[in-house]
């Protein structure tokens, strides 16, 4: 921090101009609120530069194996856990590339939490710094005390080694938990500076302390009475110096589709709507996401302000996608445009059609099982004909700016939708639900606020 930026406060300058055009394309520009422009310093200072990933669940296959016991627990999931490595390696060379100044992950840093996985993770992001790009991490959760943690070299799997939280902030203490502005004593939330004017509000939404021995990861989140407190001080310090705000947290802030509350609570962070309305209250309008792996962006207005949730995919989940985040302090913008991995070490041709073909084949069997699984427990004729309709609509939310072409499915949908048999128009719901992408755009569209 600068001595400027502590002691003195900004005096906000108007927005001089509504839209931001970047080399990627035509991007989403959110338009800060008034008090945050102009903050930090003079225009001389210039824009702060991210790049964002999330969920790149890294697994170090050489030193945790590749069982014929993981291959069966791979045909169950949807994530490319094999090639994590090299999906992980391609996109930090993308981001790179694009010289941002900051790169963020918000969190399932690691298959599930192995402490080789973390450090081998702490290892790259060390790399990254050595070229001129930060890193800074939160945990997900899969990250912590996760008791899943496995080393598949011998059948059966036996337990991996893997963090605390004490550990977690110190394997990544190059990675905001060292040089941070100010760290929460109840979890491992942290404030940290991106550049002049600008603060980063690393949220920690996971709930690894709430059982000393877990039998099973908590994938729900929660923020904690005394952290939603800590922020809200902390948020106060930054309004009154003028510092421009924005968050980054696993667990989503807003509804991405509708009923993704009743179908995937679990994705949300309890109580999102009262934790929404307090950080629009305390000038946190824009959150960085991840957990559900599409790459998403929603917002609402709380009071008045209109708060943004930018979900970000993950990393082994196609199209792999990562953001790339341009803050504009003069003219009180924050631009994000998006691109993905087009190739790998092991897919150095194919990577984009493996990769989506690797997603929907892991889908229909995700999916079926799903469905005949208890509260659903339908019949085989009746997966196979579900199957076809629910996958598509999936992957094209993984994706983003989804948009549904077929006339036939629409009005198979929208039948199942009016159906009077409730299971059918649940179904059908949530299906047209997945389709239905209401502005602002997900990837390289624009809005302004």
């Amino acid at each position: 921090m600068t001595s400027s930026s502590n002691d003195n406060t900004r005096h906000p300058a108007p927005p001089r101009r509504r839209f931001l055009q970047t080399a990627a394309g035509l991007a989403t520009v959110i338009t800060l609120p008034s008090w945050l422009t102009g903050c930090g310093g003079s225009g001389d200072d210039g824009p702060v530069r991210l790049a964002v990933l999330s969920d790149v669940h890294l697994y170090d296959a050489t030193a945790l194996g590749t069982s014929s016991e993981l291959d069966a627990y791979l045909l169950q999931d949807r994530k490319m856990i094999k090639e994590s490595v090299e999906i992980f390696d391609a996109a930090l060379a993308a981001i790179v590339a694009a010289k941002p100044d900051a790169l963020l992950i918000s969190g399932d840093l690691t298959k599930d939490g192995e402490r080789v996985n973390h450090e081998l993770l702490a290892a790259k992001l060390q790399a990254l710094r050595a070229q001129g790009v930060r890193a800074y991490v939160i945990p997900g959760n899969h990250d912590v005390a996760n008791p899943d943690a496995k080393d598949f070299r011998s059948v059966p799997a036996t337990a991996a080694a893997t963090v605390d939280a004490a550990a977690f902030a110190s394997i990544y203490a190059r990675c905001g938990y060292g040089d941070a502005v100010a760290r929460d004593p109840a979890s491992l939330s942290y404030v940290t500076e991106l550049g002049e004017g600008v603060w980063l509000f690393a949220i920690d939404s996971c709930r690894y302390a709430e059982s000393a021995n877990p039998s099973a990861p908590i994938t729900a989140g929660r923020v904690r009475a005394d952290t939603l407190a800590w922020l809200q001080h902390w948020l106060g310090i930054a309004r009154e110096r003028g510092i421009a705000a924005v968050g980054t947290m696993h667990h989503g802030l807003i509804e991405h589709f509708p009923g993704q509350s009743s179908f995937f609570p679990e994705y949300l962070v309890e109580d999102r709507q009262t934790l929404a309305a307090a950080f629009a209250a305390a000038g946190l309008t824009v959150v960085f996401t991840g957990h559900y792996h599409a790459q998403d962006i929603v917002r609402a207005s709380y009071g008045g302000v209109m708060v943004h949730d930018v979900e970000t995919g993950s990393t082994v989940t196609a199209p792999s996608p990562y953001r790339l985040v341009t803050i504009d302090r003069d003219a009180g913008t924050l631009a994000i445009t998006s691109g993905t991995v087009k190739a790998t070490a092991g897919h150095p041709n194919d990577f984009v059609a493996w990769s989506r073909n690797y997603l929907e084949t892991g889908l229909q069997t995700l999916v079926a099982g799903l469905l005949g699984s208890a509260p659903y427990s339908l019949p085989a004729p009746t997966i196979a004909m579900l199957v076809p309709l629910i996958v598509p609509a999936m992957v094209a939310h993984y994706a983003g700016d989804e948009h549904l072409s077929d006339a036939s499915v629409q009005a198979t949908l929208q039948a199942m939708a009016q159906s009077t048999d409730p299971m059918t128009a649940m179904l059908g719901g949530f299906v047209l639900g997945l389709w239905n992408d209401p502005q602002p755009g997900d990837n390289t569209l624009s809005i302004t606020l």
